[in-house]
């Protein structure tokens, strides 16, 4: 007997097979918006600082300080900080003044590489920002060498191990001892260079999102990280009174800030010729002329 088969509607819709479940996703798809440089250009006026700042540096870099020393010896607090802080051997003294030279280092070059270089004009895509980027770090870092220069020639302060050349450890006819070098400890070169550099971090990454957040933030505080460890380096191997290093801080800290924001305060394009001022051509009596509307 043939076996029954329920009858099929026509009517039925046909039910399609079910999508397969999505995968997850494993590389993140966002890109991060074109930086877009809306504060005003470097201008003749920062060229001529730049190089005024420049050529003094390199110009205090090869004067002797003076004969005739300011300061001498420690101040305040310095002798009890030198006392604690100090490295026992001279050996080990020369370890911490090398740790000092690689921070310094790493910071006065990381507002170029890392933040100008590689963040704004590879990651962010603006050649613009990081050219007006890197222009801001030379004026700076300019302007701070000069008056840390001029300053340590003018003040002429023995370095803390001043008093030991001619001990059986460091003779006098050492390059420590002999050199012009001896009296440059105020105020600390080192601090002062790596505390601007610090400020410089912070400022471009604060006033341009270069990685938003928690990262901006994250770089002005290892920024500050690093500078404070070079500072303290310079008293652990005994190239620095305490007061020198926070006087590098504070100045290094004052002109890292100040330069720079002289530039983020001034916003459009530098094409306008005179902030409130337009000028026109028109038609006059033999020729053309120029009114300004103020």
């Amino acid at each position: 007997m043939p076996s029954e088969q329920a009858p099929v509607s026509p009517s039925s819709p046909a039910v399609p097979p079910a999508a397969p479940p999505a995968l997850p996703t494993l590389v993140s798809t966002d890109v991060p918006p074109p930086l877009i440089w809306k504060w005003a250009r470097f201008s003749v006026a920062d060229y001529v600082v730049t190089g005024v700042g420049g050529a003094t540096t390199l110009a205090m870099a090869i004067v002797h300080p003076r004969a005739q020393h300011s300061l001498t010896g420690g101040l305040s607090f310095d002798e009890s900080v030198r006392n604690a802080l100090r490295v026992d051997t001279l050996a080990n003294r020369y370890i911490f003044r090398d740790g000092s030279d690689v921070g310094v280092s790493l910071l006065v070059s990381w507002p170029f590489v890392a933040d100008a270089l590689t963040t704004a004009w590879w990651y962010r895509g603006s050649r613009e920002a990081a050219q007006e980027m890197a222009l801001i770090d030379l004026e700076t870092l300019a302007v701070a060498g000069a008056v840390q220069g001029m300053t340590n020639v003018l003040v002429s302060r023995e370095r803390p191990y001043g008093r030991d050349c001619g001990s059986s450890e460091l003779p006098s006819d050492s390059t420590d001892c002999a050199g012009s070098g001896r009296y440059r400890s105020f105020f600390s070169g080192h601090t002062s260079l790596s505390f601007t550099s610090a400020a410089l971090i912070c400022v471009h990454h604060l006033e341009n999102e270069l990685l938003g957040a928690p990262w901006d933030a994250l770089s002005c505080a290892g920024g500050y990280a690093v500078a404070t460890t070079t500072g303290t380096f310079r008293i652990m191997g005994d190239m620095h009174y305490a007061t020198d290093v926070l006087t590098g801080a504070l100045m290094g800290t004052l002109i890292g800030y100040g330069v720079p924001l002289l530039h983020y305060s001034r916003r459009g394009s530098s094409a306008a010729p005179m902030a409130g001022v337009e000028l026109h051509l028109i038609p006059s009596p033999g020729g053309i002329g120029l009114l300004g509307v103020f």
